[in-house]
Formats: structure tokens, sequence, C-alpha cells
């Protein structure tokens, strides 16, 4: 096989795009997911009898316009798009769970181990720039959800799906890496209750961003810049050459064998204290070993995971760790959340409010049952809110009940 002409993938490639808006978070997390999808289910790495497959979930969550989270998406794609016809499967945007099955059957590929041995798999890169169009609406979702949650760990027997018309589908050794973009908002429609906490967001890195990485009215393509593409397009095309079997070195092992016996994920002072993340903190160590073969592929053909690499891992998913609880913002465990937020600031900037102006401030999007269960939820919250329910006005008013910030 030909040798690499980049030192590492990830850096040069974000050099390649230092000079355009997205917010530079996204623009890594898309360099990254570019190397899951060239990969695919061609390498592991075994933990014992635990099989890591380098395969992610990625959604960047940011509002509207804020931190071009579409564009990023682009930039990446304009990459894969260079790869030869066929190599890496997309699924399509907008998808049905049949449709995307018959995609991966589709998607069968046969390549040779080293020993000589042959190996099939159907693995497929999800980019969806509308994450929501990709699940579908929240009242007919649950399956695409149950399906992404139950293909994540790359599940070593085929897939097999029956229908009512077609009789079954049959997915051999099957695999999804997945790039996605969504807001606050988009993603509270689109993610019943029920999904959030374990299942399928356990699984999911939201990578959150609310600024751009710089202003730049005009991103040039200059002659240095289609030099740099031409070098990740050869070099994105021999890492989806790597076949077999990753290994931790012995100093990567040991090492890894103290972070891994100290980690707790019920540790109270872990950086993301949103009771939501808790399913999620129960996998970051196999997320860790997901991010670290990344990193790792993106410098070296040799499939060895150092120290270093685990530790490039461990500070990248700390740093969406800071920040995702804000993708949930809009979404939680109650229905109510995205109105919460909005009773909040409306309290906040009144000081002093009566229920009932409150009430004629937000009916259109509360009823009263939704209004009573919001406020319940508001006095019941962290006393960091500083929120409180009283009867009398500030002035000693009576018979009306009360919402102030005042201490």
């Amino acid at each position: 096989m030909a040798s690499r002409v980049l030192p590492d993938f990830i850096e040069a490639y974000l050099a390649y795009i230092e000079d355009t808006e997205p917010a530079s978070i996204f623009q890594k997390w898309t360099g990254i997911s570019l190397i899951a999808a060239a990969l695919r289910k061609k390498v592991v790495l075994n933990l014992g009898r635990i099989r890591v497959y380098p395969n992610i979930y990625i959604v960047l969550v940011a509002e509207p316009g804020v931190a071009r989270k579409t564009q990023a998406i682009n930039f990446g794609i304009k990459i894969l798009n260079r790869m030869p016809e066929g190599d890496i499967i997309t699924s399509a945007d907008s998808i049905t769970v049949q449709a995307l099955i018959q995609d991966m059957e589709a998607a069968l590929d046969t390549a040779q181990m080293p020993d000589g041995s042959a190996l099939s798999h159907c693995s497929i890169n999800v980019i969806a720039k509308e994450f929501e169009s990709f699940l579908g609406q929240k009242v007919e979702n649950t399956k695409m959800l149950v399906f992404l949650t139950d293909l994540f760990d790359g599940q070593e027997l085929p897939y097999r799906y029956r229908t009512k018309g077609s009789g079954s589908n049959k997915v051999v050794n099957p695999l999804i890496n997945m790039l996605a973009a969504t807001t606050p908002d988009s993603l509270a429609s689109s993610l019943p209750s029920s999904a959030i906490g374990g299942g399928f967001t356990s699984r999911v890195l939201f990578i959150w961003a609310d600024r751009l990485h710089k202003k730049v009215t005009a991103p040039k393509m200059t002659s240095e810049l289609q030099e740099l593409e031409d070098l990740l397009t050869k070099d994105l095309y021999l890492i989806s050459r790597m076949i077999g079997e990753f290994k931790l070195s012995e100093e990567a092992y040991h090492l890894w064998d103290e972070y891994y016996q100290a980690f707790d994920p019920k540790d109270n002072n872990r950086l993301c204290k949103d009771t939501s993340f808790s399913g999620w903190y129960t996998r970051k160590h196999i997320y860790i070993i997901k991010v670290a073969i990344l990193f790792s592929a993106s410098r070296s053909d040799k499939m060895i995971v150092e120290w270093k690499d685990i530790q490039t891992a461990m500070r990248s998913i700390e740093e969406v760790e800071k920040e995702m609880g804000n993708a949930f913002k809009a979404v939680g465990k109650s229905v109510v959340s995205s109105e919460t937020d909005m009773v909040i600031q409306i309290i906040r900037s009144f000081k002093w409010i009566t229920d009932k102006r409150l009430l004629s401030m937000v009916w259109r999007d509360l009823d009263a049952t939704k209004f009573n269960n919001v406020m319940d939820t508001i006095i019941k919250m962290d006393t960091s809110i500083g929120i409180k329910r009283v009867y009398l006005g500030p002035t000693g008013e009576k018979g009306d009940v009360w919402y102030t910030t005042e201490k």
C-alpha cells in the first residue's frame, strides 16, 4: 500500500478549513467523522471479549445560523465525494428504516484480511444535515431510533428485518457511522421523551457551539488549499484501505486499565451535570476507545493505539462534555422543557409577576394543565434558578399567587 503524505489527517483537515466560518469544534468532529466513515467495519479493537468498532454517532447542535453547522458538514462531504464511487456508501438525508436497510444490503463488501480470510460487511455512512428529517416525525420515528440503537455496537450476527409485503431482509455484519446537524428546538420536536437519557441518546456525541470560528466574507480556495485538498483525499483513501485489528500498545493497555478501574460514571464532579446524560456516562469509556482508534488512524497505518491517542481522545471528549447539556435545553424528560425555559426568562425579566398575568402571556403555548406542570417544575428546580412561589405581592397584596426572583 502507498505511504501517507500527511503526518496527521485531522490536523491537516483543520488547516484546510482554517479560514472558514464554522465553529472550530464542528470542524474538528467533522474531520474525525470522515475517518470513521472511511474505516467502516473493516477494523476492530478487541478489549478482551469486547469488540470495539470505530463508528461514532455525532450530532452538531446550534441555534439556526449561529455556528454554521451545515457548512461544516458540507466541507467534509466535499472530501468524501472525491472517494472512488461505491467505496464509502452514504445514505439519503431523509429515509425510512426499510430503505436504509436496503441501502445497507446494497453496500455489502468483501475484503481480504491480513491472514488471507475474507471479511464481508455492510457499512454505511449517514449524513443528515437536517437530523429531524432523517429521524422522521416524533410519533413515527421510534423504529429508526431503535434501529440506530441496535446497530451502534456493531453486532456480529446478521441483522434481520421482516416486512409485511417483501418478506425479510438480511444485513451481513452491519455498521452505521453518523454525522448529523440540528437545532435544540428541532431536537426537542424529533426525540420522544423516552429516548432521552438512555437508549439512543446515550450513544450520541452531541456537539454544541454558539459562535463562529471567525467571520470570513468570502472564503478563498487558493492553489495551496487545493493541493492540501488533494493530499487529504489521497490519505483518506489510504485510511479507507486499512483492515484488520487495532491493538493497544503495552503502555496504553496498562494506563488505560488504571483509568478504567478508577472511572465512575456517577462521579458528582463529572463535567456535564445534566441528568439526561447519565446513560451517556456509562458508555463514555467505550467512546474514548472509539475516538482513540480514529486518532491513531489519523496519523499512522500501523494500527497501534498509543497512550497519547487515548489522551487526545479524552481531551476531545471532555471538550464536548463541558457544553453538551446545551443541546438538550429544549429537550428533556419533561415534555415542557422548552416552555419551562421560556417562563423562567419571563419571570426573571419581571422580578415579580402574578400567576394570572403570567398565564395570560403564555396561554398560546401552554394550557392551564401544562402551565401548572411548568410552574411545579420551576419551583422544584435547583435553587440556582432563584424563582419562588409566594402568596403576598411586593407591597403586601393578597389574593393572588405571585412568582418572584427576589430573596
